[in-house]
């Protein structure tokens, strides 16, 4: 495949695969109402020309009726997966890799090869969505992604998703493939992580695993993660309204989403709430977000907690940059720079 084809596919699949539907359900965007504080910002001056024409494309929200009942919630989550038009076939010819299906103990998984693996190890990724939105094959998305980028085999884990499955179902199948892999393959390193609720689930496993006595991963990868369901962050407020995919995470879908994930637990509870555990002894970790993510305070908040613990953590920051907007600005400096330098510290930490 040449680099122009290459570069012009992944363009097109990242497009379609976060700006269909409207403005994107991908990992948030549609709202009940809209935040009173909701602004209009142009570009980012200091970002990349690709950025910015990214954001000008989606500095738009749609309103959509919050489901009641889960009928509901199943048919919008199905009328938002048949929108993408991804498909395995279509993912493993646009970003060059192989992807099968498979299970670990009944829990569907992808198996995601690049066609030249550079790297030893295993990624364990964990799709984002709200916890109740990506399955199926989208699961796969960011998984292909970081395949590709960083030549190395990576596990995308199709998980029980919310409403008809709340809390902790979800981190239940994760620790069961987890499990799974390490007694399958127990000296392969392994690093696990995602973007946005897969980093709140990178997190939850990892405090679950402690607390298990475990052995945990090599290396974690948090893309602008949700860390405090609690809503405390500073960010929630500073940036409500300006991060054009998720508005605001106090009113709308991304709320409705939560409650429902969150059930009759507590949200201070550190498998919910990530950043209420204790980070001693956690393995080195990469975290990205931007200037413009609503997840920035959430993001730098586990960072310090990380750093507060003696853990080598990797905080980077891009200017303009909305809420995992690397994914979905495909072709982009930002794309590139996060999945590269993900590879580069992936390189380091699996060795």
């Amino acid at each position: 495949m040449s680099t122009s084809v290459s570069n012009k596919t992944i363009l097109i699949s990242l497009s379609l695969a976060t700006m269909a539907f409207a403005t994107g359900l991908l990992l948030g965007g549609f709202y009940l109402n809209k935040p009173s504080s909701i602004k209009v910002l142009g570009p980012p001056q200091a970002a990349s020309e690709e950025l910015k024409s990214h954001i000008e494309s989606v500095e738009s929200t749609s309103e959509i009726e919050v489901p009641r009942h889960l009928k509901d919630w199943k048919e919008l989550r199905e009328k938002v997966s048949d929108s993408r038009g991804i498909s395995i076939e279509g993912l493993s010819s646009l970003l060059d890799v192989d992807i099968a299906r498979d299970r670990i103990d009944s829990i569907p998984i992808f198996r995601i090869f690049p066609r030249e693996v550079k790297r030893e190890g295993l990624f364990v990724h964990l799709h984002g969505g709200a916890f109740t939105f990506e399955g199926g094959d989208m699961a796969a998305v960011e998984g292909a992604i970081i395949a590709s980028q960083t030549h190395m085999e990576v596990i995308s884990v199709d998980y029980r998703l919310s409403p008809e499955f709340p809390f902790p179902s979800g981190l239940e199948d994760i620790f069961t493939v987890y499990r799974g892999i390490r007694e399958s393959s127990p000296m392969r390193k392994i690093a696990v992580g995602g973007s946005s609720a897969g980093g709140n689930l990178t997190l939850a496993l990892t405090h679950y695993l402690k607390k298990e006595g475990m052995d945990l991963p090599a290396v974690l990868y948090l893309g602008t993660p949700r860390t405090d369901l609690s809503n405390k962050s500073d960010s929630l407020d500073i940036l409500e309204g300006v991060d054009p995919r998720i508005p605001s995470f106090r009113e709308g879908i991304i709320a409705a989403t939560e409650r429902h994930y969150v059930a009759t637990s507590s949200r201070e509870d550190p498998l919910i709430s990530p950043i209420y555990g204790d980070f001693s002894g956690f393995p080195p970790t990469y975290l990205v977000t931007g200037t413009r993510d609503i997840l920035l305070s959430d993001t730098i908040r586990v960072h310090r907690k990380l750093r507060q613990s003696g853990v080598e953590a990797s905080l980077n920051v891009y200017e303009g940059l909305f809420h995992a907007a690397y994914v979905s600005a495909g072709f982009s400096p930002e794309f590139y720079q996060v999945y590269g330098e993900l590879s580069e510290f992936l390189g380091t930490h699996l060795h």
